[in-house]
């Protein structure tokens, strides 16, 4: 194939020729080079508000296409997470990523109605939320009002003529899309709405086939499943041997109070946390799916809190996000609308909203509560969707295409430990299209293009693109991270490190633990977006900000409360190199020499080991991660 460049200039439809795609619905689409892309240039497509064209109006979609593209390439279309998240930033990552069909295809992302510069909702109440936050009725009927009546038209049904606009303006016949958690519903919209022009699908963290439910049913299904298979096959021997018990046990235990304790602050300064509410500790454990290494917390943490030490899980609030996005990266305004027009309610959106919460009340009464265990009906209730959407104005009701889904090829991918698009999805969507090829992979959370370590899922889309077979590559695979141990409250508590006994051999291993606890949780804090840098379990503080080295310091630093280790450590992919001190329960001096392997002199007398701490490995988190749920 004979690769084609652009010039900046060159409207779209003199290349169709080049494309082997046509020319009869084009549409001169002038291309720009893209800011920091230089692989694609940029357009604008101008769409209809109202697809119907009933109602006047415009929106302005921004786009981006590879420059360079085989002769004679198919469209492929690459849908971004949401609702509401900008696909453009990440462009280069969908080509990465998407190697493999772009031997045959040429890439198109676009920024979706309503997200990033094509038109981004904004709802600056809703927008400075943090994940934690919970949404009053009132908040998203404010956001729709600010919107006004053109709020109707930010379905996904919308969002999916949208894309057909696209097609035909680069004069394809057929489109190919992929898409990654809600993208995966664009898709499938489009598919139902378009299925002659439908030329294959690849699906990754699935939204299930039927209409999303209000009450986020498929995620809280699985909860138990997940939580007892990421301790499957011994995996937190040590740690804990009822997870699902534990999770119960503290969700339960909230039923009488807030969970209380300190969590500790870049200077080491202690400030008192709590969780006060089930949800709260819902929305954790939802996180998890996106961040490894919080999800290799869970289990550690879930065990403490059942024995009333709730450091460990405390801390993980950290992770919900302080910092909201901005409306250009993610428009919460748009997640909030089109979640309201989408989603299966017990109330229609055209029914009287004094009406509506006895609707919410009794169909959640008829709900089981095995279906959403171990939270409590009034925590499903008071986090879901049809709950935020009470007071959404009264308007014409909007609904998913109920056509079916075309008998096309399919490449769907599952996460075992996804909670936000569970893998129960996966497999009733594949159910329903005879040429799927479903490809799950323990350990693994949400978004698998974008965290698979192990290479399968790399080897699915090279044979999903080649027309071959794509079998199960990921089958003896696991993506998992090792999940963390359980801290001990003092060093007495602590098992010695590895060929060492008594007190020092006890500090010691603290010691290593400490080292690793911090690069963890520096790890974690990254995923989420946040500085890798904060205060200790226990006490103290980490810095891992990057420069010239990789370097991690530690201050005072306790991992157990009677023992502050500091220092300055190297890190290297072999594991942390340095010297750290110890002060407290027992004083000296310890050389750091990988993720589990130290010697020093401590309370006097030379200390040795190797293998004494196992640590969690470490991996990037996923860069299109969001959520289907707040």
């Amino acid at each position: 194939m004979v690769a084609r460049r652009h010039r900046p200039s060159v409207t779209l439809a003199l290349s169709l020729v080049a494309l082997g795609l046509g020319t009869a619905d084009a549409v001169a689409l002038k291309f720009t080079p893209c800011a920091a892309r230089s692989q694609f240039g940029c357009a604008t497509l101008t769409v209809p508000l109202d697809h119907s064209r009933k109602v006047p109006g415009e929106i302005r979609i921004r786009l981006a296409a590879q420059r360079r593209y085989p002769r004679g390439a198919g469209l492929l279309i690459a849908l971004a997470g949401g609702p509401g998240q900008a696909a453009l930033p990440y462009a280069d990552g969908f080509v990465a990523e998407l190697s493999p069909m772009l031997r045959r295809h040429r890439l198109v992302v676009l920024d979706q109605r309503g997200t990033g510069s094509s038109g981004a909702l904004s709802c600056p109440a809703l927008q400075n939320t943090t994940e934690i936050d919970p949404w009053p009725p009132s908040l998203v009927a404010a956001c729709a009002q600010l919107i006004g009546p053109r709020r109707r038209f930010y379905s996904t049904r919308d969002s999916a003529a949208d894309i057909d606009a696209i097609r035909r303006a680069f004069g394809a016949r057929k489109v190919t899309l992929m898409g990654v958690s809600y993208g995966t519903w664009v898709a499938q919209e489009y598919a139902r709405q378009y299925p002659t022009r439908t030329q294959s699908l690849i699906l990754d963290s699935v939204v299930g086939p039927g209409q999303p439910s209000g009450f986020y049913l498929d995620t809280l299904a699985a909860v138990r499943r997940v939580t007892a298979e990421q301790c499957a096959g011994g995996r937190c021997n040590g740690i804990t041997n009822d997870p699902v018990g534990d999770l119960s046990a503290v969700v339960q235990r909230l039923a009488t109070g807030p969970l209380r304790g300190t969590v500790y602050d870049s200077r080491g300064r202690g400030t008192a946390a709590k969780y006060s509410s089930q949800g709260e500790i819902a929305e954790v454990i939802v996180g998890g799916d996106v961040n490894a290494e919080l999800q290799a917390q869970l289990p550690a943490a879930m065990a403490a809190a059942r024995r009333e030490d709730y450091a460990q899980l405390l801390r993980l609030l950290g992770t919900l996000g302080d910092t909201p996005e901005t409306t250009r990266e993610l428009s919460v305004g748009l997640y909030a609308v089109t979640s309201c027009l989408d989603s299966a309610m017990p109330y229609r959106l055209s029914s009287p909203i004094s009406g509506r919460p006895a609707l919410m009340a009794s169909a959640l009464a008829a709900i089981p509560a095995s279906s959403y265990a171990p939270f409590d009906a009034a925590t499903v209730g008071s986090q879901s969707g049809v709950s935020d959407c009470l007071q959404f104005p009264v308007q014409f009701d909007t609904a998913p295409a109920a056509g079916v889904l075309p008998n096309v090829p399919a490449l769907i991918l599952a996460g075992q430990l996804d909670l936000r698009t569970p893998a129960e999805n996966a497999a009733a969507l594949a159910a329903l299209l005879p040429k799927a090829s479903l490809v799950e992979l323990r350990g693994a959370g949400h978004d698998l293009l974008g965290t698979d370590t192990t290479g399968c899922v790399a080897t699915a889309l090279r044979r999903f693109a080649a027309s071959q077979r794509v079998g199960a590559p990921c089958a003896r695979r696991d993506n998992a991270v090792q999940p963390v141990g359980v801290a001990p409250l003092r060093v007495a508590n602590a098992t010695p490190a590895r060929g060492t006994s008594g007190i020092r051999g006890r500090a010691l291993s603290v010691a290593l633990a400490s080292v690793n606890d911090a690069i963890a949780i520096a790890y974690m804090m990254l995923d989420a977006g946040a500085e890798p840098r904060g205060g200790g379990l226990r006490g103290g503080s980490y810095d891992a900000r990057s420069g010239p080295v990789d370097e991690l310091r530690l201050r005072s630093y306790r991992y157990a409360a009677d023992l502050a280790v500091s220092g300055k450590l190297s890190l290297f992919s072999s594991g942390p190199r340095g010297r750290v001190t110890l002060s407290g329960a027992a004083r000296g001096s310890v050389d750091v020499e990988s993720w589990s392997s130290a010697s020093g002199v401590i309370d006097g007398l030379a200390v040795k080991s190797s293998g004494g701490y196992a640590t969690a490995t470490r991996r990037p988190a996923g860069r299109r991660a969001r959520a289907i749920l707040r």
